[in-house]
């Protein structure tokens, strides 16, 4: 919808941090399997936004809550190297993804909706 509406930038960002997380997906099924767990597919409502602010918002709600789960997740694999070196990486790219998402609600503020869109408009 985003591309559609012209803001060509702002969806290339987003549908590649969409793409990062099936990535993350495969990976986290893949060490599933080696470790003799049966993934469980497990379908999500996900809101369909047409505000840019109010989708921003939802993502860095979003990290806010997976990020404190995914650091008490690191004590359940002390001894398992490669789990624990996955979800540390998993918690650098919601961090980073999350310092993204403030700062462009921030620029939003700064320098207003309006300008924010113009910024995001095109390739």
């Amino acid at each position: 919808m985003l591309k559609q509406r012209g803001f060509g930038k702002l969806a290339d960002k987003i549908m590649a941090e969409s793409d990062e997380e099936w990535d993350e997906a495969k990976k986290v099924n893949a060490r599933l399997i080696e470790l003799g767990v049966t993934p469980m597919v497990e379908l999500q409502e996900y809101p369909v936004f047409t505000d840019i602010r109010e989708m921003l918002e939802y993502y860095c709600k979003d990290a806010t809550e997976a990020l404190p789960e995914m650091s008490r997740a690191l004590a359940l694999f002390e001894d398992d190297f490669v789990s624990r070196s996955m979800i540390q990486q998993f918690i650098v790219d919601e961090q980073e993804h999350f310092n993204w998402v403030r700062q462009h609600l921030n620029l939003m503020q700064e320098i207003g909706m309006e300008n924010y869109l113009i910024e995001q408009l095109g390739e």
